[in-house]
């Protein structure tokens, strides 16, 4: 059990240094690297539904507002609509920002930028109302604006409300562990009972599948509701 553990700390280690994924993959063979995708295909869960993705996606959030609010100054400031795109930048709207420099078609560039921020759709729909019948584009996208931020506030209070949920999926996922531990602290031996006869192995993979889909469905639940804002 020792030499397992310290395998798998040497392996989380080596996993955690900034290096591409295709030079780690590289120098493994073939049935080494079956298991690394099996581990990319768990870290890529993980950041679908971890703390971490939804960190990233709420800074986008906040940058794609940000860049929304300059774009609605540089409308009021008299600024026709394709400078406006270029002054605000390309960090946020890249596609729209090439479209804009070279005279393309920006509203279907807003589009293709929605694609990794879904708030650039309206500002994207927005967009075409204002080039095609000339109306107030500056006042169409403040509101829009003001629509994204109230948005986003009720938003940060339904993260505030998931955070129970959450916490019991966490402490689901732990108590696995707790429960071994506790039986090695009463003198038993868990791990030797799991492997050691069929029907250990059997419960043991019984109970770790129903922790992780546990785990699985209480994370989906808070992702869906999510999902609908």
């Amino acid at each position: 059990m020792i030499f397992f553990a310290a395998l798998a700390a040497a392996l989380c280690a080596w996993f955690f240094i900034p290096m591409r994924s295709t030079t780690r993959l590289s120098g493994l063979s073939p049935e080494t690297a079956i298991r690394v995708g099996l581990l990319g295909s768990l870290n890529s869960f993980a950041h679908k539904f971890g703390a971490r993705g939804r960190r990233e996606k709420s800074a986008l959030r906040d940058q794609t507002l940000r860049a929304i609010a300059v774009l609605v100054a540089e409308l009021n400031a008299g600024h026709a609509p394709e400078n406006a795109l270029v002054s605000v930048g390309a960090h946020v709207w890249p596609r729209a920002y090439r479209a804009a420099q070279s005279g393309g078609d920006t509203c279907e560039a807003l589009i293709w930028d929605s694609k990794l921020r879904p708030e650039l759709r309206s500002l994207a729909a927005c967009w075409q109302v204002g080039m095609n019948s000339g109306a107030g584009l500056a006042d169409s996208i403040s509101q829009l604006y003001v629509a994204l931020l109230e948005q986003q506030e009720v938003r940060a209070h339904l993260e505030a409300e998931l955070a129970g949920p959450r916490a019991t999926g966490v402490t689901l996922g732990f108590l696995p562990g707790v429960g071994i531990v506790l039986g090695y602290m009463l003198g038993a031996e868990p791990l030797t009972w799991f492997f050691s006869s069929l029907i250990g192995a059997a419960a043991f993979t019984f109970g770790i599948g129903m922790t992780a889909l546990g785990v699985w469905w209480t994370s989906r639940i808070a992702h869906n509701v999510e999902a609908l804002l």
